[in-house]
C-alpha cells in the first residue's frame, strides 16, 4: 500500500484529493491566489532537469509547505529546529589583525549584516528564512546582489528553493529558477545553495517530512474519525417517546397520519425551544429519559501515540521536547539534547562558512585584508553545573603545565580563551 502511494504522480493524486475532501472552497481560493509557479509548470520545463531523490516529483516541495503549514505536529518540528540553530555567530580574528584593521573591518561587516535581507530585518531574519526553508524543503538558497557600480554587497536575499532546478552543465550542477514557462540561468559565483542530507549524486537536499506523508494520512485520518466519534458519546441527550393515540372511528388513514405529524412537530418544536431554567409538561404518552454519555475509547490515546512517535523519528526530534521521556529523566533527557546540538552544529558549520566566504567578498571590495574565521555560538549544555567543573579542571590543569614551564604564557591564554570560547 505505502509504494502505491508513494509512486510517482499516486501521492500528488491522493494529496489532491485530501485537501478537496476536507475543505474544498478554501482550497481552489488558495490555489488561485498564490498563482504556483510548481503546479502550473508545463512537464517539459521540467523533464531536462536533474529529478530531486528517489524520482520525488517536484509537486511534493509544495506538499512540504501545506503539511509544515497545517499539521501541528510537523510545525512544531520546523519551529524548534530553526530556534536550536538560530543561535548566532561570531568572528574569531586571527593574531596577525590589528586593532585598527580589526575595528575597521568589523564596521564593514556589521553594515553588511544590516543591509541583508534589509527590507525584511537585516541577517538575522534572513537566517530564520533560510533555517525554515532548510527544514522544510530539506534545502536553502541565497543570492549574492552587487552594487551597481561594483563597490560592495548591496544585499543578500532568499530564493524560493521549490523554484530551483538542477542541471549537469561543464562538469558542475548549474542552478535554475524555474519562472513561469521560463527559466533563469543563475550564476554560480553569485548563488549559494545548502542542501540537508543530500546524496553524493544528487544536488538536491533530502525534506525533514520526506518519510511522513504516510503517517500523517493515518494521523489525520484518525483525529477525524476521533472528532466524529466524540460528538455523541462525550454528550449527555434527551431521548423524547411519543406514543401515538388510537384512531378515532370517524378519522381516516390520512386524517390520522396528518394528525401525529403535527402533535410530533409540535413536540419537536417545544423541546428545541426549551430554556435550560425550563420544564417540560406533557401527557402521558410522551416518555422523555436521559442517554448518559459514558462510552469511552481507551484504545485511541495508544494509537494516536504510537502515530506521534513515528513523527517524532521521522523530523529527528527528541521525545523529550514533546513530552516523552522514557528513561532516568536527568540521563535519558541529557543525552537526548546533546544528540541534538550535534545537528545543530553540524549545520550551523556549514552556514559559519558561507557567511565566512561572503565577509571576506566584502572585505576584499573595500580593499582590507583581514584574517578571521565565522564560528556559531552554541547552545548552552544541559548540565550548566558538569559543565563549569570541567572546564575548571581544564584551566587548573593548564596553570600546572605552566607552572612546570611545559606550556608558554601564550599558549597557555589561547587554550584558556578556547576552553571558556
Amino acid at each position: 500500500m505505502m509504494q502505491n502511494i508513494f509512486s510517482g504522480y499516486r501521492w500528488l493524486e491522493w494529496f489532491r484529493t485530501f485537501l478537496s475532501s476536507r475543505e474544498k472552497p478554501r482550497t481552489k481560493a488558495r490555489s488561485v491566489l498564490r498563482r504556483s509557479l510548481v503546479f502550473n509548470t508545463p512537464n517539459h520545463y521540467l523533464q531536462s532537469f536533474v529529478p530531486l531523490p528517489d524520482n520525488v516529483p517536484f509537486q511534493m516541495l509544495e506538499v512540504y509547505r501545506y503539511l509544515r503549514d497545517n499539521i501541528p505536529d510537523l510545525s512544531d518540528a520546523v519551529w524548534t529546529w530553526k530556534r536550536l540553530c538560530n543561535t548566532g555567530f561570531k568572528l574569531v580574528w586571527s593574531d596577525k589583525v590589528s586593532e585598527s584593521l580589526k575595528r575597521d573591518a568589523q564596521e564593514v561587516i556589521e553594515q553588511l549584516n544590516r543591509r541583508m535581507n534589509h527590507e525584511e530585518g537585516g541577517l538575522t531574519h534572513l537566517l530564520d528564512i533560510v533555517y525554515t526553508s532548510l527544514f522544510t524543503y530539506g534545502a536553502s538558497a541565497i543570492e549574492i546582489v552587487f552594487s551597481p557600480r561594483g563597490s560592495q554587497i548591496y544585499d543578500v536575499v532568499p530564493v524560493d528553493v521549490w523554484t530551483i532546478r538542477f542541471r549537469w552543465e561543464d562538469g558542475d550542477w548549474q542552478a535554475y529558477q524555474v519562472h513561469a514557462e521560463e527559466t533563469i540561468r543563475l550564476p554560480r559565483e553569485r548563488f549559494v545553495y545548502i542542501a540537508l542530507d543530500r546524496d553524493g549524486t544528487n544536488p538536491y537536499g533530502r525534506s525533514l517530512f520526506r518519510s511522513l506523508p504516510f503517517v500523517i494520512r493515518i494521523q489525520q485520518r484518525l483525529m477525524e474519525d476521533m472528532s466524529r466519534a466524540m460528538h455523541n458519546a462525550g454528550w449527555a441527550r434527551l431521548h423524547v417517546q411519543y406514543k401515538p393515540e388510537p384512531r378515532g372511528t370517524d378519522e381516516t388513514e390520512e386524517e390520522y397520519q396528518n394528525r401525529l405529524d403535527a402533535n410530533l412537530e409540535q413536540v419537536r418544536n417545544q423541546m428545541s425551544d426549551l430554556g435550560v431554567d425550563q420544564n417540560v409538561v406533557t401527557f402521558d404518552n410522551i416518555g422523555i429519559s436521559v442517554v448518559q454519555g459514558a462510552q469511552r475509547f481507551p484504545a485511541y490515546y495508544e494509537t494516536q501515540r504510537a502515530i506521534e512517535e513515528q513523527i517524532i523519528t521521522g523530523t529527528h526530534m527528541m521525545p523529550i521536547l514533546l513530552g516523552r521521556n522514557y528513561g532516568t529523566t536527568e540521563t535519558y533527557g541529557t543525552v537526548q539534547y546533546e544528540i541534538m546540538n550535534r545537528q545543530v552544529d553540524t549545520i550551523n558549520q556549514s552556514l559559519a562558512r558561507i557567511l565566512e566566504r561572503i565577509y571576506h567578498l566584502e572585505l576584499a571590495m573595500h580593499g582590507i585584508q583581514a584574517e578571521f574565521t565565522v564560528q556559531p555560538h552554541s547552545n548552552s549544555t544541559a548540565d550548566t553545573l558538569k559543565k563549569s567543573l570541567i572546564e575548571t579542571r581544564r584551566i587548573n590543569a593548564l596553570l600546572q603545565l605552566l607552572q612546570s614551564g611545559v606550556i608558554s604564557k601564550e599558549e597557555t591564554r589561547k587554550a584558556v580563551e578556547q576552553i571558556l570560547s
